[in-house]
């Protein structure tokens, strides 16, 4: 019996994604300063949506992907890396993370709760 349900796998591979979201900006500001070096993003949530909208039994499947960025302008070294932009996708992930991790927690409650409802 799968007590969590699709909406714990969900939350999990989120966070998951998150997570992988926080190492690829930490690599961006390491590589600030390396020639020819561009910026990497995760694409996981949009990706989802479209699964989700096309057929829901695909979401189970997705991963997220980590892409460079070949749209942000570069330095005359080639590097993409704009520290502003890296900061701001770093407080979003944390705010994101963090959403997700509370709603993870809300559902744990209500399971916990309905565990023990049923002593």
């Amino acid at each position: 019996m799968d007590i969590g349900g699709p909406n714990m796998d969900l939350l999990s591979r989120l966070l998951d994604a998150s997570s992988l979201r926080g190492r690829v900006i930490q690599g961006n500001l390491a590589n600030m300063n390396t020639p020819g070096f561009k910026r990497k993003l995760v694409d996981f949530e949009q990706r989802l949506k479209v699964a989700l909208d096309k057929n829901p039994r695909l979401a189970s499947e997705m991963t997220p992907e980590v892409t460079s960025d070949m749209l942000t302008p570069g330095n005359p070294d080639g590097n993409n890396v704009n520290m502003e932009l890296e900061m701001n996708a770093m407080r979003e992930n944390r705010l994101t993370y963090e959403t997700y991790a509370t709603i993870l927690q809300s559902h744990l409650g209500m399971i916990d709760a309905a565990i023990r409802e049923g002593r």
